[in-house]
């Protein structure tokens, strides 16, 4: 975006914006084949500059915050300064980040995200927020499982925590709700109750789903089960291993900081990343030399997602009602968005046809690698919790022996750079013979991080990445709160 909006004119848009997404009719004509993708990005950015201005205009800390970088008056959007946590969050009062400089008297509502640093945030949403989210949530639910009811059993953490209550919030009046937090037994105790006369979903981070059909005494070909995980990413064997028992399991991409179900995964991004995942020339022609992302698609009229010149992606939420607006908010995830034709365009020019069930929807993709901390660099390549992931399902030694793993990276007392893959095996499992254990995993990493197959050539003997195993409740990893993500960075 390369002008300013003047602020009535925006007003102006941002409310027909609301208007076409007000019903699902309306907001599914808006995204199908043919509409008129430019005319939806020009929407978008007006709506992003109107969002900029109502906020300058009225929460003390934006005002304050653009004084100090001597921005209230940007001649373009992408010169107005990011904010991120520390240098925004962090410096003002709750009440000062608020429009009108305090809370709101009434319907509001206050969670909090500790994430892997284990130090509570707090956010304050409103209710006009909250309602548009809710209806988001609900088009989302719309289709990817229908118009049809069903039983969703809540696993993400509730209490205080962003995800599990608002997902309990957004969807009570779309299906049959229990929200039962991370607990195996109840969710068993829960699907033998009811019984297999119900359509299921159960949603929760990717580890504790894994936990249940590896630990659950049921019989899933009994349930007709799907599965919606968040908070981290998921790679496609823990995908396949899931859909054992799962109908099907998709991810959806949100931030505490931001808003829940910013994007999701759709049949076409699915299969998208499995092309990739199959062809990684693919995924050069489409972003780069990176790793395998996460592919999802999101909504550019209730979000405006940019990437700095460091893959640094920024969010501007669009819409003049949240109580605490952010604008080109920097939560240090990598990635880039891509519009659905370049997409297109790509598969076309390869010759590529991807098998999609449901129809397509013109919406823009975003490719997203995760947090900027959370992969670790080893001589020239990266090295994320999705890659190890990946390489535990693969090797039968390990899956689900495997309770948590953590990569440690660190500096030997000659200064040499030294990598350690730390697993803890589950509860009662002996510890295998490692003889071999080192060159099959290393081995299937370089077979899915084709980066880690090159640098792997220029290690130095006697440097080389190794494993060290941990009896279960006895590694640095152990006792992490199941209600958060794990930290998989040591």
């Amino acid at each position: 975006m390369n002008e300013i909006l003047d602020p009535v004119l925006g007003w102006t848009l941002s409310k027909v914006g609301d208007v076409a997404t007000s019903s699902w009719g309306a907001y599914r004509l808006l995204f199908t084949p043919g509409f008129g993708e430019a005319q939806r990005d020009w929407l978008c950015r007006k709506r992003a500059a109107a969002a900029f201005y109502n906020a300058r205009r009225t929460v003390p800390a934006y005002q304050e915050f653009l004084k100090q970088h001597s921005a209230e008056h940007p001649k373009a959007f992408d010169a107005i300064p990011p904010m991120d946590k520390e240098t925004y969050i962090k410096k003002w009062p709750i009440e000062a980040l608020c429009q009108g400089g305090r809370l709101p008297l009434r319907g509001a509502v206050i969670d909090e995200s500790s994430g892997s640093s284990g130090t509570a945030s707090n956010w304050v949403r409103g209710n006009a927020e909250r309602t548009a989210t809710r209806r988001l949530i609900q088009y989302s639910a719309r289709s990817t499982f229908g118009d049809d009811s069903f039983v969703l059993l809540n696993c993400f953490a509730l209490g205080p925590w962003a995800t599990g209550m608002n997902v309990s919030m957004s969807l009570v009046d779309r299906c049959v709700l229990k929200s039962i937090g991370p607990d195996v037994a109840k969710v068993v105790a829960t699907l033998k109750f009811l019984g297999s006369k119900y359509r299921y979903v159960i949603t929760g981070y990717p580890p504790f789903l894994k936990i249940l059909i590896d630990t659950a005494d049921i019989d899933w070909k009994q349930y007709d089960v799907c599965a919606v995980v968040g908070g981290e990413g998921m790679s496609e064997p823990l995908r396949a291993a899931l859909n054992k028992c799962f109908r099907k399991t998709i991810s959806s991409f949100g931030a505490s900081d931001l808003e829940i179900n910013l994007a999701v995964e759709t049949g076409f991004t699915i299969a998208l990343r499995q092309a990739i995942a199959a062809d990684p020339s693919l995924g050069r022609d489409l972003y780069g030399q990176e790793p395998l992302p996460m592919v999802f698609q999101y909504d550019p009229l209730n979000c405006l997602i940019e990437s700095d010149d460091e893959r640094s992606l920024l969010f501007t939420i669009n819409r003049l009602e949240n109580v605490s607006p952010r604008i080109r908010y920097n939560i240090h995830d990598r990635g880039v968005v891509r519009s659905m034709k370049f997409v297109r365009d790509i598969l076309r020019d390869r010759g590529i046809s991807l098998s999609v069930a449901e129809q397509t929807l013109e919406l823009p993709l975003l490719f997203h690698w995760g947090r900027q901390n959370n992969a670790v660099g080893f001589y020239g390549c990266k090295i994320t919790p999705e890659d190890i992931q990946h390489v535990i399902l693969r090797v039968p030694a390990l899956g689900s022996n495997v309770a948590n793993f953590a990569l440690h990276p660190f500096e030997d007392a000659d200064a040499n750079k030294r990598l350690e893959l730390w697993l803890e095996l589950e509860r009662n499992v002996a510890m295998p013979e490692t003889t071999d254990l080192d060159a099959v995993v290393w081995r299937e990493l370089a077979a899915v991080n084709q980066d880690f197959r090159e640098s792997i050539k220029m290690i130095p003997a006697g440097r080389a990445p190794t494993i060290k195993l941990f009896p279960f409740g006895q590694s640095p990893m152990s006792g992490q709160d199941i209600r958060v993500k794990k930290q998989y960075i040591v």
